[in-house]
């Protein structure tokens, strides 16, 4: 039998480490009470009761949450400040905001209409009028069938062009109403052989406007007078603003009718001489500017100007 120990041989504690003691306990005491008395930062209860776990992140974010994000979150997501300018890609487009060019480039409206080239002209987008007494070998078939085609010239009830028939001043204005689409640049003129209700009227005011066609010193426009070479010649050349490039005595010195020519007519006639606006009856140095002009040779001469 072991003898037990004897209590007077315990090793006692001596003042310093009996100080040591008494020192530690009244500081851990002195902490204690002072954390449990601060108001909203004391130490939870579960803090004694369950070590401290970090909350793992969920697998997928629930649709609503249940807590206010913590305070270091909303300080990581600060609104943008009303004055501070939104980036470059986010900065919408002034709707008044155009380039330097434009601003300098003056308004432009769509495109004048110009005459139609030669193989606009020589290949009708409509199929042309048979006419009865236009063969296919006769010498002005082609410009009628083009211009038929377009609308441009229109034959008689019967079928027929009649092309040897003389062409009145006011079938010429109706051919050039249809043909060109000259911009007005005078007044409509008032003829006094003319009534306002007239259904020509249309025709010899654009013609008048865009100074294809005059009328006469006495005031008339004679609509039913078959028109001369000369005044075919004259209109086009006027109408289409022709301007010869070489002196216009020069020019005419190649008819021998030249003196036929009255003066106010030559500059204009000598223009149409150079574009190869001049019909001829197999002699290139006649001009014959008094012959009454058919209803063919006008077809051709408005074809012709056309093309160029």
């Amino acid at each position: 039998m072991t003898p037990s120990p004897d209590p007077s041989n315990r090793k006692r504690l001596s003042a310093d480490e009996l100080i040591a003691v008494f020192v530690a306990l009244t500081s851990i005491g002195a902490i204690f009470f002072w954390s449990i008395s601060q108001k909203g930062g004391g130490l939870d209860a579960s803090f004694l009761q369950a070590p401290f776990v970090a909350s793992a992140p969920t697998a997928a974010p629930s649709p609503t949450p249940l807590v206010s994000p913590s305070v270091e979150a909303r300080a990581s997501i600060t609104p943008r400040s009303t004055a501070e300018p939104p980036p470059a890609s986010e900065t919408p487009a002034s709707p008044t905001s155009v380039s330097p060019a434009l601003q300098a480039a003056p308004f432009i409206a769509a495109a004048p209409q110009v005459l139609p080239s030669p193989q606009a002209a020589s290949t009708p987008a409509a199929q042309p009028k048979q006419f009865t007494d236009v063969p296919a070998g006769y010498w002005a078939s082609a410009p009628i069938a083009a211009l038929s085609a377009q609308g441009i010239l229109t034959g008689f009830p019967d079928g027929s062009f009649q092309p040897n028939k003389p062409i009145t001043r006011v079938e010429f204005a109706a051919i050039v109403q249809r043909a060109f689409n000259q911009p007005t640049s005078r007044e409509a003129l008032k003829f006094n052989d003319l009534q306002p209700d007239s259904p020509a009227i249309a025709a010899i005011n654009e013609a008048t406007q865009t100074r294809f066609m005059s009328g006469f010193p006495d005031g008339s426009f004679q609509p039913n007078l078959p028109i001369p070479r000369l005044q075919v010649l004259l209109a086009l050349a006027t109408g289409l603003n022709l301007q010869a490039k070489s002196p216009p005595n020069q020019v005419l010195d190649r008819y021998k009718d030249a003196e036929q020519i009255p003066k106010y007519a030559v500059d204009k006639i000598a223009a149409a001489t150079e574009a190869g606006l001049v019909l001829n009856d197999g002699n290139a140095q006649l001009l014959t500017p008094g012959k009454v002009t058919t209803r063919a040779e006008a077809a051709t001469l408005v074809y012709e100007a056309l093309r160029k």
